[in-house]
């Protein structure tokens, strides 16, 4: 089974979260399989490879047959993200024009809520010795008005070298106009300490503003360190046990890449386990005839959302991890710390409150039975019957219903003196509040009103929340895929391999300033034809996205728009953009160029997943019945179904629990869902008036 002719087509995708790693394995003849494992936060490549065993357990087959059948692995890694998150990276040493040493300090006067104004930012990556000042000037129109001093840059290495430092950012002023000194010093840097990972400026984050470019070339130094070495390990790993076929990585723009082209940006993965939806995302809107979808991936540490609105998905160069703001191509991505991990306490004013902080997977909720000493989302779930003891996420986890309802009582209940149920309900309401202002904040914040869009329930804790989330809204669907509770996994195998290229150029939109521009866009997709060719890909087969960012003048902040049609038509998208998120366009004033941008993008194989056909049978009956907390009370006897016995065809009717493999699905009173042919949930909801008549006030 492990030569190259013996291959059976099988793909796989990992996606390694907080709390699971989950597996999606599709077969040749378009069966899908899916399990979830514990990840393991100090080591992801031994979670990933007890991950595989068990996937290859399942199908009867060792890991190197399982291996041996497969054309590709795909990888989503919280790797870089963690590696910020947890301040374990790199010692970095930078190479700054002088005069700019203290940018990363001063950080452009930013700060998100200026009423908080004590609150320290994060210490810079780069302690303020280790940041070398280099003589040296290009000015604004990539001209060269002072010669780069290569004195200062072989002493500044010198010096970076005796601190033991592990990779060096290199950053010059106007380096995205002529990055000619940075190529030089890197050129010396590279004679002079030949393993020395060195990043420059004008290729991570080729973007006029020195402090995000630096911030974005130093981040990627910085986890150059962890990322690199596992994604070659893990790979090394993967090929021991079997693997012939490649090894890809999901970036955060939602495209595939190879590790050849992880390693000249590493900070390229920071979003990489979310970004995976986006595949699933169109999967889902061409499965149902649905065009507008807003998912909500809810897992065990946080909650990621996604609008997807006629075939598009937003996307952003702007990136906050930490407090460190880095620019990479990225999808729009926006995630509040709301998981079934979410710990409830009570302050000291009597109030109850939610996270932001989480259980995690170690200790993890109190009825994972490994050390949890405070109450959770999932806690109060087990507490309300919404869940039920036991085996959970395919015996990855056992619950203990017996330590829940003792958490909540002892840590919430006692102090707000009320008894658990009531006490569970509250932390659940609470959740449900966080996610209804998550989804207000990526739909109506942005101009879309949330009742034209259907929510998407995936991870495995979104399905208990979603139909309330929707009744709040005034939305009137709810899908949630049968492979909810590894979505992104499943996303991941139908992405593209893409790359991104991004490259400042200031001009005027005007039909005289056209043909310049086509130029540009020119040289910038031969960039991108040149990223695909080093990947070996027929590049013949790409298909290549194009748009420009237009501001009007004295603007900070740009919007993207297609670069299609004529100079006029791309004035028009833009100014009906602009009026959608500011209610306002400046008559008489024609917008500017600030950045071009293309993508590049190889179409993967097509998943054949299977359509199952109707069955016109009546729903099988509940598996049990048990009491469940729904509304204000607790339900006696609601009817739980096991949703391996439902079919497509069958119509549920609310309230009633289903429990699927990966996640679990509470239906309330009015709620109806249909099984489609594609296994997707869909539910009907009863949107309350004055849901309705909120929303509409939102947005006016």
């Amino acid at each position: 089974m492990n030569n190259r002719t013996d291959r059976a087509g099988w793909r796989i995708a990992i996606d390694v979260g907080g709390t699971f790693t989950d597996v999606v394995l599709v077969t040749s003849d378009g069966a899908v399989h899916a399990s979830k494992s514990p990840s393991h936060p100090t080591d992801p490549a031994e979670g990933i490879m007890n991950a595989l065993q068990a996937m290859a357990a399942g199908q009867h087959l060792s890991l190197g047959e399982l291996l041996g059948r497969c054309d590709s692995v795909i990888h989503g890694s919280t790797v870089a993200t963690n590696t910020v998150l947890e301040g374990k990276g790199a010692s970095v040493g930078l190479l700054c024009t002088r005069g700019f040493r203290d940018t990363l300090t001063i950080r452009r006067g930013i700060r998100v809520n200026p009423w908080e104004h004590r609150a320290p930012h994060p210490e810079p990556m780069v302690p303020r010795y280790r940041r070398r000042p280099v003589a040296g000037r290009i000015d604004a129109g990539g001209l060269e008005i002072e010669p780069l001093g290569m004195r200062d840059v072989e002493a500044g290495l010198t010096f970076l070298l005796e601190t033991g430092i592990e990779a060096l950012a290199i950053s010059f002023l106007h380096a995205y106009a002529n990055n000619a000194h940075e190529v030089a010093a890197r050129a010396m840097v590279s004679a002079l300490a030949p393993d020395l990972p060195v990043f420059i400026s004008s290729e991570i984050a080729p973007l006029i503003g020195e402090y995000v470019r630096t911030s974005s070339t130093v981040t990627a130094a910085y986890v150059s360190k962890r990322v690199v070495p596992y994604l070659t390990s893990l790979s090394r790993s993967l090929a021991g046990a079997g693997l012939h076929g490649r090894l890809h990585v999901m970036q955060s723009n939602g495209g595939l890449i190879t590790l050849d082209e992880v390693a000249r940006n590493p900070a390229l993965l920071l979003l990489s386990g979310p970004a995976g939806g986006v595949g699933a995302l169109r999967w889902i809107a061409e499965a149902t005839e649905r065009k507008r979808l807003i998912t909500m991936e809810m897992g065990g540490t946080s909650c990621d959302l996604i609008l997807f609105h006629d075939g598009h998905v937003d996307r952003t160069d702007a990136l906050e991890v930490a407090g460190y703001h880095i620019s990479i191509p990225s999808v729009d991505i926006h995630t509040v710390s709301a998981g079934g991990g979410s710990i409830a306490r009570v302050d000291q004013g009597g109030v109850l409150t939610l996270g932001p902080d989480g259980a995690g997977s170690t200790p993890g909720p109190a009825a994972y039975g490994r050390g949890g000493r405070l109450a959770t989302d999932t806690d109060a779930q087990l507490v309300l019957g919404r869940l039920a003891p036991g085996p959970f996420a395919g015996g990855a986890i056992h619950l203990d219903g017996g330590r829940a309802y003792a958490v909540v009582h002892d840590t919430v209940a006692a102090a707000l003196k009320i008894d658990a149920s009531k006490s569970a309900d509250g932390i659940v309401r609470l959740q449900q509040q966080n996610l209804v202002h998550a989804v207000e904040r990526v739909s109506i914040e942005r101009g879309f009103d949330p009742r034209d869009f259907t929510l998407v329930a995936v991870g495995g804790a979104a399905a208990l929340h979603a139909g309330s989330v929707a009744r709040a809204l005034g939305c009137s669907e709810v899908i949630i895929p049968r492979l909810a509770g590894v979505f992104c996994a499943f996303g991941m195998l139908h992405a593209p391999i893409r790359r991104d290229h991004v490259r400042t150029l200031s001009l005027q939109l005007e039909a005289a300033t056209m043909p310049q521009l086509l130029r540009a866009m020119d040289d910038l997709q031969d960039d991108v034809r040149e990223a695909l060719r080093r990947q070996d890909l027929d590049v013949s087969k790409a298909t290549f996205e194009k748009a420009i960012d237009l501001n009007y003048a004295g603007q900070q902040s740009a919007i993207t728009v297609a670069f299609e049609g004529s100079a006029m038509e791309i004035r028009e998208r833009f100014l009906s953009l602009h009026n959608a998120l500011y209610g306002h366009v400046q008559k008489g004033s024609n917008p500017q160029l600030s950045a071009i941008r293309v993508a590049g993008l190889l179409a993967p194989p097509p998943v054949p997943v299977r359509i199952r056909r109707a069955t016109a049978a009546l729903a099988p009956a509940p598996r049990l019945r048990r009491d469940v907390w729904i509304g204000d009370r607790t339900q006696l006897g609601v009817p739980v179904f096991d949703g391996a016995t439902l079919q497509p065809g069958h119509v549920i009717e609310g309230p009633c629990v289903i429990e699927e493999a990966t996640t679990t699905i509470l239906l309330e009173k009015g709620d109806r869902a249909t099984i489609d042919l594609h296994d997707n949930y869909i539910v009907s909801t009863i949107a309350a008036a004055a849901s309705s008549d909120r929303a509409v006030e939102a947005i006016a």
